[in-house]
């Protein structure tokens, strides 16, 4: 449902998921029954109401989620969890545009209990001219409650303006605070553009000289977490194409306080494999007449978690119960731990009649590990009426 009024915007969507699932998606639900995308009751809800104050200021709010970049994935902010309530507001100056996002999320690993966490977000995206697109994110997530008091939503950070880290400096403050960039070049009709994250930066640890520290490698250590993104993406005649490499540094997104976590209902609200990962994606997609065509790959390199371990890929866990030295933990790597290859391939057909879709789609993903060595096929014929966004294959 949409709806536009002079100044006002209304939007409202619902769809669920239902049935005999496949082996797939049944390997997405967690022990809370969560699958990707959608809540308890499986399913996805939005509304939203959009209000434009001015030529310069517009406010957003409502039930919904948000993404940030130009690819495939991101790394700063997806839309892979579940929908949470939010108001955003806007700013549009020329060539410069600046969101504040404020949102209320939750951490349900209790199963008897939902335990709220907010989160506030800056993005400044900056277009220096036709060719060349910057961004600086920073966003900062904390607990409504601890075992000792209630501090419910920090006042300190409605402030619009300033960046967080200096107010996290000047409160010595727990929170949870990432910061980032992002860039576009665009040439003809092709993107050149990448992302930055930083979770943590801690490279004087070494000289450091606190209680514990014996390590003499001082490479690697755990709180030096940060990811990137670089990507291609554009189109010649008919055909579209994506290439796009992404690669997160263990424990990125965890936190020593576990409510901290950067997720919500029991999902990444960044990337969905979490952190400690490598992976690889290729996206081509052909029309012509009626037809269309779409074949996808990715390869993944990810280091998973044995029983009783913490390597760094479960963003779920402290980050202080690291299994190479807690909260001392130095000589991590990318893909440590048990280090495990996925690669997937999706291809899919369509043919498009006045009111509907028929289709096939074909699916293949191989993982194999010391631990685990399997194949899977999956097919889909059917037909479609609308074209919300698919459930994915992670």
């Amino acid at each position: 449902i949409n709806m536009k009024y002079k100044k006002l915007i209304l939007f409202s969507s619902l769809d669920f998921i239902s049935g005999n699932y496949n082996s797939q998606i049944i390997n997405f639900q967690d022990s809370l029954s969560i699958i990707p995308g959608f809540g308890r009751e499986k399913h996805r809800y939005k509304i939203h109401a959009s209000y434009k104050i001015n030529k310069f200021f517009n406010s957003d709010f409502g039930f919904g989620k948000h993404f940030i970049g130009d690819g495939y994935r991101s790394i700063l902010l997806s839309d892979n969890s579940y929908s949470y309530p939010y108001l955003r507001l806007s700013t549009s100056f020329g060539k410069i545009k600046y969101y504040n996002l404020y949102t209320t999320i939750s951490d349900i690993q209790l199963s008897n209990q939902d335990r709220k966490k907010y989160k506030a977000i800056h993005f400044l995206d900056i277009e220096i001219n036709k060719f060349l697109k910057v961004g600086v994110f920073e966003a900062v997530l904390w607990q409504d409650r601890d075992d000792s008091y209630v501090r419910g939503f920090d006042l300190e950070y409605l402030n619009p303006i300033i960046f967080y880290r200096p107010v996290e400096f000047s409160k010595h403050s727990p929170d949870n605070v990432l910061m980032g960039s992002t860039l576009t070049i665009t040439c003809w009709d092709t993107n050149l553009y990448g992302q930055l994250v930083l979770d943590d930066l801690n490279i004087s640890r070494a000289r450091d000289g606190d209680d514990g520290y014996t390590v003499e490698n001082s490479n690697g250590f755990f709180q030096n977490k940060f990811g990137y993104q670089i990507g291609f993406k554009g189109k010649i005649n008919s055909l579209n194409f994506l290439f796009e490499f992404n690669q997160v540094q263990p424990y990125t997104y965890a936190h020593k306080t576990v409510l901290q976590n950067y997720t919500h209902m029991n999902q990444a609200i960044a990337h969905p494999y979490g952190a400690n990962f490598k992976e690889l994606i290729n996206i081509f997609s052909f029309n012509k007449n009626k037809w269309s065509y779409k074949l996808k790959s990715k390869y993944i390199q990810i280091g998973l978690d044995s029983i009783n371990t913490h390597y760094g890929q479960n963003i779920f866990m402290s980050d202080f119960d690291a299994s190479t030295g807690g909260q001392y933990s130095y000589g991590n790597y990318n893909g440590q731990g048990v280090k495990s290859h996925i690669l997937s391939i999706e291809a899919e057909i369509a043919y498009n009649l006045e009111w509907f879709e028929v289709f096939g789609n074909l699916y293949f993903k191989s993982q194999s590990s010391n631990l685990i060595d399997e194949d899977i096929i999956l097919y889909t014929l059917g037909m479609r009426t609308f074209l919300f966004s698919q459930h994915k294959y992670y």
